[in-house]
């Protein structure tokens, strides 16, 4: 069963990014020894779960200026935030290039530009009422993939993370829902 969660993730990864190139990397890279502890399923959790979260804060940060801040929306934006800083670390320590390779693509929990534009266009609760689902998507998406991570994945600290992303994502699902 773990192996065939780690197969689709990965499958559903390869397939929603395979007419995209990725751009050369911003970040140096990783020594060898450290990249090659990151197996397939580490780094397609790196490369999904890193641009899911810098949209999700995305999407938070507009919450006061449309009308929307509360204290859920901050304690989501607090708590997205300190995990996009521990994924970005993570992904710089694997060697991975500091790009969006999942630009333009339409995949769960995945907050896109467009859903953006739209929050971007709603006050107040309108706003809230637009935002909360796609956080909520995001949260639970989030939670599926860093399960598949702490079944498959091989680096020992980004297994260590997926299990407090987890536990996070899920924190913040009961947010959501009140």
């Amino acid at each position: 069963m773990k192996g065939a969660v780690a197969l689709v993730v990965v499958a559903l990864l390869a397939a929603g990014c395979a007419t995209t190139t990725a751009a050369a990397p911003t970040a140096a890279p990783a020594p060898a020894s450290a990249a090659a502890a990151f197996n397939q399923t580490d780094v397609a959790w790196l490369e999904l779960t890193v641009p899911m979260t810098e949209n999700a804060v995305a999407a938070l940060e507009l919450a006061d200026s449309h009308g929307a801040a509360s204290a859920v929306t901050g304690q989501l934006l607090d708590g997205q935030r300190k995990l996009l800083d521990r994924l970005q670390t993570v992904r710089t320590r694997a060697g991975l290039a500091d790009v969006n390779i999942h630009s333009g693509h339409r995949l769960p929990g995945l907050i896109t530009e467009a859903d953006l534009v739209v929050l971007r266009g709603a006050q107040g609760e309108d706003f809230s009422h637009r935002l909360l689902p796609l956080v909520g998507a995001h949260l639970a998406q989030l939670g599926v993939l860093s399960r598949g991570e702490q079944q498959s994945g091989a680096e020992p600290s980004a297994r260590a993370l997926a299990g407090e992303v987890s536990k996070v994502a899920q924190e913040h699902q009961n947010l959501v829902r009140g």
